[in-house]
């Protein structure tokens, strides 16, 4: 042995492997160690020749009974692998593989054991670490795979089990297939270019997709995939982490949705305001509709309005307007099928919501009187593109508008008939003024044709005579007239909107009730501050000044003051025409001053006025010119002020 020991080449060898070589006799007495023995303990050899369960003794307690076994084992002629934690000298542990071979004689008694033992502490951790990882991995909440990216198909080589509860697919039944499979026949989605452009460019990548699980249930995959490299910088593998965002995908949507309708909505309520402001200053149907549909088409989603009015179960009138991206086709075929609708149910009191293949979601909303609401009035239909359709507060909104629409039809009808009434009301009392004006120049012209028949009988009608008797007749003519003319300019005046004085138009007011005022002993007193050019209707205007005067003169009337007057006073503020006509008739008392411009609300007594001619003023003035009327009481009566846009 001792030559086997001494060999140089051999020593030299067994220096320079890698291991720890031993041999001990049958007593489990140590005889040789390599070279490595210090390296791998940190002790000398020679402790553990001297000590023979030194060896035993540092490897702890847990594991000695393995090693104690090994030994056991050895007696029999066998070999023996085993692995314990070794404490050495620096107070450091680690992890030995010991292999042992045993020697027997020819009687199969155990001669000597020789070992060889390598530290495998590195190794060790390397394993426990991966099967930390392995743990954490199976433990994750999160589905993950690997798939091995040097193949051409990208087979997955390892899923773990939130994959399986994430895709309902085992592992073995995904194994060596691609990952498309989660995809199905839904293959149009950005995010897979997305991963394609990641996996070519060896980038990571984040995106969510459409997937299947196997039962077929959709839902939205997050997945970040991330490629894993070797020591030369290849991409040997992509690990994928995969969690369901379903649920999130579902709010998000939801709140998108919200978001769009509320949107939505606000605009359709924005339209219809600018509609309400619009249909109180309306003049006639024909406007009103026109401004209706153009108000209406502001929302891009409405592809076609149209809205008409019914006669005697008829459409009478009729207007509708469509997008300008829609062809005259479309538009004729939108056309057609209201004509339909119109056939089929032409009495629909109630809304109807349906779906047209071709033209989209249409909504028909009835338009019904205000006094006979079984009683039909005309329809709104409207087509739209909106992916949702008509919401429930949209329709509720356009009926509240035609509903509003309706009645501005029967307020312009019952305002028409009032003005005719309070215009003949005026008219009539302009006309006993009138007759009034008249009633002395026809005396005086009875006088003269008299004399002139006096002076034939009695032979003094000469030229001069007959001349001054003429020169007469003809001025009285002329007055007549004249009053004749005053009653004409306010009874047939401009129908449209034109530039006029404002002092002329008073100066024509005055004329025509000046007579009355005169009977009475009122006196009128004008006051023209500053030349006023206005632009509106100047008969609306000058009825407003007729009936203010009137107003004045019956509260004068009644008060009996001892110098009745009014007061007239034409100035600018600003870009406002101001009129102020003021009286000294007592006033109006304070409890009624709230309510003189209210429809039939009259402050005369015995219901002797109709209560119109304040309501038609303010009509005229606010609704017609954009203006402002008021009343208020001063020292000694009511002043009224009139204020209109320059």
């Amino acid at each position: 042995m001792n030559q086997f020991v001494e060999n140089g080449l051999l020593r030299h060898i067994l220096s320079n492997l890698n291991v720890l070589i031993y041999s001990r006799d049958g007593n489990n007495d140590w005889f040789y160690f390599s070279d490595q023995c210090e390296q791998y303990t940190g002790y000398s050899p020679d402790i553990f020749f001297r000590r023979d369960h030194f060896w035993l003794e540092c490897i702890l307690s847990e594991d000695r009974v393995q090693l104690t076994q090994q030994w056991q084992e050895l007696h029999k002629g066998e070999t023996a692998t085993v692995e314990y934690r070794f404490q050495c000298a620096d107070g450091t542990v680690k992890w030995f593989s010991d292999s042992a071979k045993a020697v027997l004689d020819e009687n199969r008694r155990l001669v000597r054991v020789d070992g060889s033992i390598r530290d495998v502490t590195r190794h060790k951790e390397t394993e426990t670490d991966l099967h930390l990882v392995r743990s954490a991995v199976e433990s994750a909440n999160n589905g993950m795979i690997i798939v091995d990216a040097r193949k051409k198909e990208m087979p997955i080589i390892y899923t773990n089990r939130a994959f399986e509860e994430l895709t309902g697919y085992k592992r073995d039944e995904v194994c060596g297939k691609n990952c498309r499979l989660l995809q199905g026949s839904d293959r149009q989605q950005d995010g897979i270019e997305k991963i394609r452009r990641a996996v070519r460019d060896q980038n990571k990548a984040n995106v969510v997709l459409r997937n299947y699980k196997k039962n077929g249930d959709l839902f939205y995959n997050h997945i970040y995939i991330s490629p894993v490299k070797n020591t030369m910088g290849e991409v040997t593998h992509y690990i994928g982490v995969q969690y369901d965002v379903t649920e999130k995908h579902r709010l998000q949507q939801k709140l998108k949705t919200y978001y769009e309708r509320e949107k939505y909505l606000r605009t359709i309520l924005g339209i219809i305001a600018d509609l309400n402001k619009m249909i109180g200053t309306a003049k006639n149907e024909s406007f009103l509709f026109h401004n209706l549909c153009q108000k209406l088409m502001v929302n891009n989603h409405y592809q076609y309005i149209w809205v008409g009015l019914m006669s005697n179960g008829e459409i009478s009138k009729s207007y509708s307007l469509g997008q300008p991206t829609i062809s005259v086709d479309r538009k004729q075929q939108y056309h057609e099928n209201i004509q339909d609708r119109m056939m089929t149910q032409p009495h629909l009191t109630t809304q109807l919501y349906s779906r047209h293949r071709n033209l989209g979601y249409c909504l028909v909303i009835p338009m019904k009187q205000t006094v006979k609401k079984e009683k039909l009035m005309g329809q709104l239909v409207i087509y739209s593109h909106y992916e949702h359709g008509f919401m429930e507060e949209e329709v509720a909104m356009i009926e509240d508008l035609m509903m509003t629409v309706s009645n501005a039809i029967e307020y312009q009808k019952m305002d028409q008939l009032m003005f005719y009434h309070a215009r003949q009301a005026a008219l009539g009392e302009l006309i006993g003024n009138m007759a009034h004006q008249w009633r002395q120049p026809i005396n005086e012209l009875g006088l003269i044709l008299q004399d002139l028949r006096e002076a034939y009988f009695y032979e003094e009608l000469n030229e001069a005579y007959v001349s001054q008797s003429t020169e007469s007749g003809m001025e009285l003519l002329h007055q007549m007239s004249a009053t004749i003319d005053d009653l004409r300019r306010f009874f047939t005046g401009s129908q449209r909107k034109e530039s006029f004085l404002l002092s002329e138009v008073i100066l024509q007011s005055l004329a025509l009730v000046q007579p009355h005022l005169n009977k009475l002993s009122i006196k009128v007193e004008l006051q023209e501050l500053d030349e006023i050019h206005l632009f509106g209707y100047s008969r609306e205007y000058a009825q407003v000044v007729i009936n203010l005067l009137n107003n004045s003169r019956d509260a004068l009337l009644r008060q009996q003051p001892s110098h009745p007057q009014i007061s007239i006073l034409l100035k600018k503020e600003g870009s406002l025409a101001i009129m102020t006509i003021e009286d000294n008739g007592g006033g109006i008392p304070e409890n009624l001053m709230d309510h003189v411009f209210e429809q039939y609300y009259t402050t005369k007594k015995d219901f002797q006025g109709a209560g119109l001619g304040l309501y038609i003023s303010r009509m005229i003035i606010e609704n017609g010119m954009g203006g402002k009327i008021s009343a208020k009481n001063i020292s000694e009566g009511a002043s009224f002020r009139v204020e209109v846009p320059l």
